[in-house]
């Protein structure tokens, strides 16, 4: 019924639920002695058939290549088509007659692993000389077909896992841009919107966060920056996932819910960066070029942030003061993307405008979570703060000072600074611990 971040919210606000009378101290335990007994238990029984499929298949696949040479080609492919119609018939029996659905799901992850053997021994027997990244491709598109007819969890992740192993070969080995991918994507989140999968939501958004990551990989990676269009790019692609973001995080649907903690922690990550004052200011070219393609590139990316803004102030709960706050956040953070995107950085002077705004999405972060007594964002302000302290620390000391003198006095800066906001962090979780008891 609920997962482990409902029930911890819920045990947060029913103290305050008690205290203005809407339930009572009975009603209370109630209510978490049901959402205690509603919470999946795990059974290692069943759940050790996922392990047991992988180590099955790891040892078909070892015995296969340690007999390969043995085998004539009929009989090897008399034995690949046997390994795959065996598991399914294998899953379908544990289904039927069994009623072993983790058993079930063991056995579509096998056939996964199967068809992925099948893929490379066929290769080996026909020489088939081919791009290698397609192989992982076609790997990744049967998992996917395997999630559809058989409705397997275990084989959606795997075949997601799979997806970012291509992803990451095309785009970080091979240098190209994995432009099928996104057919890939629209498949697999169709899919994904109809399944509460929690664990293959998580992988699809980490994987789209990849595929965007590998636009930059020949010039970042390789060395070579060619010019400003890759930092245009950059906060293009910032200002889309904070748009995805706000669409997630205004959605109850799982899969909104299972991706919006990704996706605002790309977004997060992307500002921190920009708050370097020598980002690639230094490097870029001072020619802007043609403006045309980037500014429809802006129009579209804006219209999907706006777009989720919007729903995010709609879906908002808070006062008055603090959804003011959000908006004017969110309105300098549109802002300052489509500067970079517009105008080439000259000087250190815009990471300025975004170290203040950084900070500001700090606090505004961190008193959300104070408010809503959330543990998890209140630490991760924390942390984030941390974080922006010891960069800007970097920038600002380690040329202007002797490294002798760099270190010392940043070690005494982050020793008392450390002290003071870990004693701010703990008083502030000690009051969510007497509020929750009170």
């Amino acid at each position: 019924m609920s997962d482990r971040g409902f029930e911890k919210r819920l045990a947060q606000e029913l103290p305050r639920w008690q205290e203005e009378g809407w339930v009572s101290a009975e009603g209370r335990q109630a209510i978490l002695a049901d959402l205690a007994t509603r919470q999946p238990r795990l059974v290692w029984a069943s759940s050790l058939a996922l392990i047991g499929a992988l180590l099955l298949g790891v040892g078909v696949i070892t015995w296969f290549a340690a007999h390969w040479n043995e085998m004539n080609k009929l009989t090897k492919l008399v034995l690949i088509l046997f390994s795959l119609t065996a598991s399914h018939i294998a899953h379908g029996l544990c289904l039927t007659r069994g009623a072993l659905p983790k058993l079930a799901q063991g056995m579509a992850l096998l056939s996964v692993l199967f068809f992925g053997a099948a893929i490379m021994l066929i290769g080996q027997i026909y020489h088939i000389d081919s791009h290698f990244p397609d192989g992982i491709a076609l790997w990744a598109a049967g998992g996917l077909l395997t999630a559809w007819l058989l409705g397997s969890h275990p084989a959606m992740v795997a075949s997601v896992a799979l997806a970012a192993l291509w992803t990451w070969t095309e785009q970080f080995d091979y240098r190209v841009m994995n432009w099928p991918l996104l057919g890939y994507l629209l498949l697999a989140g169709a899919l994904l919107l109809r399944r509460d999968w929690k664990v293959a939501a998580r992988g699809w958004g980490v994987l789209f966060i990849l595929w965007m990551i590998g636009w930059h990989a020949q010039p970042w990676i390789g060395g070579v920056w060619e010019s400003h269009a890759h930092i245009r790019l950059f906060a293009l692609q910032v200002l889309g996932i904070a748009g995805c973001w706000a669409l997630a995080q205004s959605s109850e649907h799982p899969f909104a819910r299972a991706v919006h903690a990704d996706f605002l922690l790309a977004a997060l990550i992307g500002a921190f960066i920009f708050t370097f004052p020598d980002l690639g200011w230094r490097h870029a070219k001072p020619t802007t070029g043609d403006l045309v393609p980037w500014l429809a590139a802006l129009t579209g990316t804006a219209a999907i942030y706006t777009a989720g803004i919007i729903r995010l102030v709609r879906a908002s709960e808070l006062a008055d003061e603090r959804l003011r706050i959000g908006i004017a956040l969110a309105f300098g953070l549109a802002l300052l993307l489509a500067f970079e995107v517009i105008v080439p950085r000259s000087s250190g002077l815009p990471a300025l405008f975004w170290n203040a705004l950084f900070l500001g999405v700090l606090y505004w972060i961190g008193d959300l979570g104070i408010r809503h007594g959330d543990r998890v964002m209140v630490n991760r302000a924390f942390t984030a703060f941390s974080i922006w302290v010891l960069a800007r620390y970097f920038d600002t000391f380690w040329s202007l000072l002797d490294r002798s003198l760099f270190f010392m006095a940043g070690g005494i800066l982050l020793l008392a600074g450390g002290g003071w906001l870990e004693r701010r962090r703990r008083a502030l979780l000690r009051d969510f611990e007497d509020r929750g008891q009170s």
